[in-house]
């Protein structure tokens, strides 16, 4: 069971907990009100010890649950244990590391300044990831492979959104520059052959 708690221990790196107050099935109610979109994981008592048990994602007090799904080896099973209520929710894990997602290395340089703290990953190693313009789910499927906690997009204004349930838990600021490739990287490029990736980066996100 060690890999277990070293789970749990990677996961309690960063974040906030909640307290599940009531459970209907797979929506249960919080003890606080949570901005919209953000997500979490289910930690549940077990043999001791606490283990993630399900997955969340919030709206206000409110909390849709989801099957964990993120263990990289896929040889181990988490037990079978159900979230009830007083188990606790850890929000915003992994917040702290992030992929900036721009449209070229002055805004990308410019937008990494405001997340000094932040464990910034190399867009380079997502675009090795990728075969073509990344839909959301490939999005996702990345931020589970690399622990991303948040992408932050450089478009019309900069959009941070969740790498999970992929809604956009902040916007700010103003850009008026556009894209003239799939985002700033320096791996080979991809041909966008013209594609509005503004426009097609804002319809991938949630609000």
């Amino acid at each position: 069971m060690r890999w277990l708690f070293w789970l749990l221990a990677a996961v309690l790196l960063s974040g906030y907990e909640v307290s599940i107050t009531n459970i209907n099935g797979d929506v249960v109610t919080l003890d606080k009100y949570v901005k919209k979109g953000v997500s979490g994981v289910v930690l549940c008592p077990f043999e001791g010890k606490h283990i993630i048990c399900a997955k969340a994602v919030t709206y206000g007090k409110k909390a849709k649950l989801k099957v964990y799904d993120n263990l990289k080896n896929e040889a181990f099973a988490l037990p079978v244990v159900l979230p009830k209520k007083g188990d606790k929710i850890l929000l915003a894990k992994n917040y702290n590391r992030i992929l900036i997602i721009a449209p070229n290395q002055y805004l990308y340089l410019k937008t990494k300044e405001n997340y000094k703290n932040a464990i910034i990953i190399n867009p380079d190693n997502f675009a090795a990831f990728l075969e073509d313009i990344p839909t959301r789910e490939e999005f996702i499927n990345f931020a589970k492979k690399m622990d991303i906690g948040r992408y932050v997009f450089v478009l019309d204004k900069i959009y941070e959104v969740d790498a999970d349930s992929f809604y956009a838990i902040k916007k700010y600021g103003k850009n008026s520059q556009k894209f003239k490739e799939m985002f700033f990287t320096t791996y080979p490029k991809f041909d966008i052959n013209d594609k509005n990736m503004i426009a097609y980066y804002k319809s991938l996100i949630k609000e």
